[in-house]
């Protein structure tokens, strides 16, 4: 497979800026300045962790259902996309 969507935690933290996890991902968590850069921060970490267990041949899980997610307060549920396709012709580019 190569395109994904997974659920990912957005926290506000009390400095600025959001926190990020994914629970159906172990290790996968970002951080963000903003809400945009916190997208763009969660594309980048699910992508790097879905492209390491794909090369790895690990299993990649299924995503959980959002509504199931419980979080705090401080916190919602976002779909984050990715495709390991196009990420791997950008960062698998070796020179020859």
């Amino acid at each position: 497979m190569a395109k994904y969507v997974f659920p990912a935690i957005f926290t506000k933290e009390d400095e600025g800026g959001y926190s990020i996890h994914f629970p159906d991902i172990d290790g996968c968590f970002t951080q963000g300045e903003n809400m945009q850069d916190g997208l763009t921060m969660a594309n980048d970490a699910l992508c790097l962790m879905l492209y390491h267990m794909e090369k790895n041949h690990k299993n990649i899980p299924m995503p959980t259902d959002p509504l199931k997610i419980r979080h705090d307060k401080n916190s919602f549920v976002s779909l984050v996309d990715c495709d390991t396709v196009k990420y791997r012709k950008v960062y698998d580019n070796k020179a020859i």
